[in-house]
C-alpha cells in the first residue's frame, strides 16, 4: 500500500497537466473499507466454530451464511479497489494521489459497494433471523467494469495483483464446503469445483500471453482472461458461504467471449462480416459501399478484440436462450447502420455490455468509426430499442469518400 500525504503544488501541476484526479475521497473510503478485512478474519473465526461444534457450513443458519456470503463480497471489492489504487500509484510516482478519470470511476464503483456489504455482514452478526438471501437476489454481480480503449497497463497490473488472494480464499471456501456435503448435493459442489477450473485457466491462460512485445490485442485478451477468472471467484466464495444458492435454479455466469487471435483482423479466420444480420449479410456483401465501409469500420478500431468480445456475449446469450432475434413490422431485421448488425429481444432478464434488460426489450449493438479522423471516439456499445422501419442506410463513412 503506497503512502499517501498531502500533495506538493508540483504532484498537483502535474496531475492537473495529466488530466488526472484527487483520490482524497477514495483514501478516505479505503481507509473506512479496511474493516472488511477484520470482518473476514471474523467469518474464518465463524467457520472454524462451526467445525467445532460439528456443524457444517451446509447446516449453519441463514444468518451466519449471510454474514460468511456479505463479507465475501466487501472483502474482494475492497481488495480491487486497493489494487486499482496502488498500481497506479506505482506507475506514476509523481503524481501519487492523483489517478486518471477511468481509474477514478472503476474505485469509486468498488468502494461504494464495500460499505453496504460490511453493512449487511453486522446485520447478520446481531440478528439470528437475518437473512440476506430474503433481501437480495444471489449471488451478486461484481459492479460493471469501466471500459476504456485503449486500457492503461496499469489496469492489467492491478488486476494480476488482486488475483491471488481472491483466489487463495474463494479456494478456502471451497474445501470447507466439501465437508460433509448432503445427499445428493454433490453434483452442485462438483460444478462449483468446475468453476474454480475454468477461473484458474483463465488466468493461466492470460499469463502464458504475456510478451515482452507491447500488443494492443494481446493485452486485451490478458484482461479479459483475468477478469473472468475474478467474476467466478466471486460467484465461488458466495456460493460456499451460503451453499443452499446451489440448486436446480442456480446457472453459473457465462464467461467473458474472449476471441482469440486467428479471428482477429489479419488472422486466418477473420470474418468481417461477423456483426452483420445473418438473415440480410447476403445483401449486404452486394453492396459495393457496404463492402466499403466494412473495410473502413475495421481499419479504424483501436481495439477490434473488445469488439469481437462484446459480439461474442450477445452469441453467448443468443445460444443460452436469454435473447432471441426480432423483426420489427414489414420483416426488417437489422439496424440501419453499418455493419448492419441484427435486431434482439430479450426472453429472460440479462445484463449485456454493462446494460440490465428486462423482459421483452429491444436492442443491438453499434460499432461505429465515424467520429475517429476527428479525433473523437471509436463507438462500440449496446444500444435499446424500440425500433422502426426506415428507408435510411447509413454506410458510417468516415472518410467521406462515399
Amino acid at each position: 500500500m503506497t503512502e499517501v500525504g498531502s500533495p506538493t503544488m508540483l504532484t498537483k501541476m502535474r496531475a492537473f497537466l495529466n488530466g488526472e484526479k484527487d483520490t482524497a475521497l477514495l483514501e478516505a473510503m479505503r481507509l473506512a473499507g479496511r474493516t472488511a478485512y477484520e470482518e473476514l478474519l471474523t467469518a474464518e473465526r465463524q467457520r472454524a466454530q462451526l467445525a467445532a461444534d460439528g456443524l457444517t457450513v451446509w447446516q449453519a443458519s441463514p444468518a451466519v451464511t449471510s454474514q460468511l456470503l456479505a463479507t465475501w463480497n466487501a472483502y474482494v471489492l475492497q481488495i480491487l479497489g486497493e489494487a486499482f489504487l496502488d498500481a497506479d500509484y506505482a506507475a506514476d510516482p509523481g503524481t501519487v494521489g492523483f489517478v486518471p478519470p477511468v481509474t477514478l470511476g472503476q474505485v469509486s464503483e468498488w468502494f461504494s459497494a464495500v460499505q453496504g456489504w460490511l453493512s449487511r455482514t453486522r446485520q447478520a452478526r446481531v440478528n439470528p433471523d437475518y437473512d440476506l438471501a430474503a433481501e437480495l437476489a444471489l449471488p451478486a454481480a461484481l459492479p460493471p467494469w469501466v471500459e476504456v480503449t485503449p486500457c492503461p497497463p496499469e489496469h492489467l497490473a492491478a488486476l494480476l495483483a488482486a488475483i491471488p488472494p481472491v483466489r487463495e480464499h474463494a479456494e478456502v471456501a471451497l474445501h470447507a464446503l466439501e465437508s460433509g456435503v448432503p445427499d445428493g448435493q454433490r453434483a452442485a459442489v462438483n460444478r462449483l469445483r468446475q468453476m474454480t477450473a475454468e477461473a484458474a485457466a483463465a488466468v493461466d491462460y492470460a499469463l502464458g500471453l504475456r510478451t515482452a512485445r507491447h500488443d494492443p490485442r494481446l493485452h486485451e485478451l490478458i484482461e479479459n482472461n483475468l477478469k473472468q477468472a475474478l467474476e467466478l471467484w466471486f460467484a465461488v466464495g458466495q456460493l460456499a458461504a451460503m451453499p443452499r444458492l446451489l440448486d436446480t435454479h442456480y446457472r453459473p455466469p457465462r464467461p467473458a467471449a474472449r476471441p482469440d487471435l486467428a479471428r482477429l483482423p489479419g488472422g486466418p479466420r477473420f470474418d468481417p462480416w461477423t456483426l452483420t444480420d445473418p438473415a440480410s449479410v447476403a445483401r449486404w456483401q452486394r453492396d459495393r459501399k457496404a463492402v466499403q465501409a466494412i473495410r473502413e469500420m475495421w481499419e479504424y478500431d483501436p481495439d477490434p478484440a473488445a469488439t469481437l468480445a462484446l459480439k461474442d456475449t450477445i452469441d453467448a446469450a443468443l445460444v443460452a436462450g436469454d435473447i432471441g432475434y426480432y423483426k420489427i413490422s414489414g420483416g426488417a431485421s437489422c439496424f440501419y447502420e453499418c455493419p448492419w448488425p441484427a435486431l434482439y429481444e430479450v426472453r429472460r432478464p440479462v445484463r449485456l455490455g454493462g446494460v440490465n434488460f428486462k423482459v421483452m426489450q429491444q436492442f443491438t449493438i453499434r460499432v461505429s468509426a465515424d467520429d475517429v479522423p476527428k479525433g473523437g471516439p471509436f463507438i462500440r456499445r449496446i444500444i435499446p430499442g424500440p425500433f422502426r422501419t426506415t428507408n435510411e442506410i447509413d454506410y458510417c463513412d468516415p472518410d467521406g469518400r462515399h
